[in-house]
């Protein structure tokens, strides 16, 4: 993270800040802690003659090399397929020990030769498009991706030579991979170094918080329907050796659940029985109050009695009630709801049957179960977070929240422990679910084309 900026140019970066594209300023959220509030890296040479004695000189130099929306979408294609080229180089080292054991391998060395080559060249087309004023305020930084890229041609032709000696065995050639396998991983640090001072923020293994990508679960309610988005956030709080522990914070946003409330609870809490009492839901409202909620209830009540075979009305009212709802974390990942009565404005027949009778015991229960459902619909770790933490993360305690003048979100946090290596996975899957969220939001313009 850059701290390299006082307080006041961070302050006047913030206000210069609005002047850049929107594509760059998406970018710069989805990427971990790659620029944080200490400001923009500096650099020694500056393409638009700034003054050192100028507070602005990182805004100015970020302003120079930022990159172009295409630019972005070029830098994703290449992350990717480094990515590829590292899931491709890590099959065939795996397959050099199958060979050991008698198995085939899948993964030729002429297919891993090509994919790594690809690499290499579209890195150098995408540096070679630069304007003179990136590559001259890049000029530290293309530095070092140009010896990465030096390093790692060396390794290939290393791993071609071994493969066409005539006393090449799988253990050479499984060694000579090791080196290939730091090379790349040399070479694809110095690729997203260099895309972090172009503004394109990408997450990387050594970030120590993690923004987790928003997902939209649809809610239906009666014949509308809306959508509750999720979105986390996960932030070391502790290393020991090659083990990291990360608090994880989820926001359920509920804003959408909140306007729509009685269209989604009307029919699972209103109750008709011909025979016996019945219950109908005018409205419902909901205000948190943390680390509850409490549920306003507008309800009708009838009573009905058959005898003789016929329906006779024995009792009609309306009245409310407030129902305070406490979510609790039982054991990790097991979410319930708390709910309790907390005032009762009914009178006759439908006030007793609330406060003492079965009919106010299945109200509160069809609600909290109600509200149990959309939550866990929300959390949907599936969505939410990376394949490699699925498995690891736990879900300890759960709360509303007030989130401003008509918004009200639902937070559940907890923790997981996870090593180096899932994190560096962890960090490339998020890239991943950015590109892919990236090229959906494409989609609809290319939709539009000619």
């Amino acid at each position: 993270m850059f701290r390299r900026s006082p307080a006041l140019v961070a302050a006047r970066f913030l206000a210069c800040a609005l002047l850049m594209p929107p594509r760059l300023a998406i970018a710069q959220h989805h990427g971990g802690h790659g620029m944080g509030a200490g400001g923009i890296p500096g650099a020694s040479n500056r393409p638009t003659g700034v003054q050192e004695k100028d507070d602005l000189k990182d805004f100015h130099h970020a302003l120079a090399v930022q990159a172009t929306s295409q630019q972005i979408a070029d830098f994703q294609a290449l992350v990717k397929e480094t990515d590829a080229a590292k899931a491709k180089l890590e099959t065939f080292l795996q397959d050099q020990q199958k060979i050991n054991a008698g198995s085939r391998p899948s993964v030729g060395v002429a297919e891993l030769d090509q994919i790594l080559q690809r690499a290499l060249i579209d890195s150098r087309k995408f540096v070679d498009a630069f304007s003179a004023a990136q590559k001259s305020g890049l000029k530290d930084t293309l530095k070092k991706l140009s010896k990465a890229d030096s390093d790692l041609e060396a390794e290939i032709k290393r791993l071609d030579d071994t493969v066409q000696a005539e006393t090449r065995s799988a253990a050479s050639l499984e060694s000579v991979g090791q080196t290939v396998s730091k090379a790349l991983g040399d070479f694809s640090d110095q690729q997203l170094g260099l895309g972090r001072e172009m503004g394109v923020l990408l997450a990387q293994g050594s970030d120590v918080t993690f923004n987790l990508p928003e997902v939209k679960n649809p809610v239906k309610a009666g014949d509308h329907s809306f959508d509750v988005t999720a979105s986390g956030e996960l932030s070391q709080i502790a290393a020991q050796n090659a083990e990291r522990t990360f608090k994880i914070e989820i926001v359920v946003d509920l804003s959408e659940l909140r306007e729509n409330l009685t269209d989604l609870l009307r029919p699972q809490l209103s109750v008709g029985h011909s025979c016996g009492e019945r219950l109908e839901l005018r409205q419902a409202m909901m205000t948190p109050s943390a680390p509850a909620s409490i549920v306003n209830l507008s309800l009708h009540y009838e009573r009905w009695s058959c005898m003789g075979g016929i329906s006779q009305e024995l009792a009609e009212g309306d009245g409310t009630v407030d129902i305070k709802l406490h979510p609790e974390v039982e054991k990790p990942n097991s979410l319930k709801f708390v709910s309790e009565f907390s005032r009762i404005d009914a009178g006759g027949l439908m006030g007793q049957s609330l406060r003492s009778g079965t009919l106010g015991d299945e109200l509160r229960d069809k609600l909290s179960q109600s509200m149990l459902s959309i939550l866990r619909s929300s959390v949907d770790f599936q969505k939410l977070l990376p394949a490699v933490v699925r498995q690891l993360a736990e879900i300890q305690t759960a709360k509303f929240d007030d989130s401003g003048v008509g918004k009200m979100a639902a937070v559940l946090d907890g923790q997981m422990k996870i090593t180096d290596e899932q994190a560096n996975l962890m960090a490339s899957q998020l890239n991943q679910a950015l590109f892919a969220k990236g090229a959906e939001t494409k989609q609809p313009e290319a939709a539009k084309a000619p």
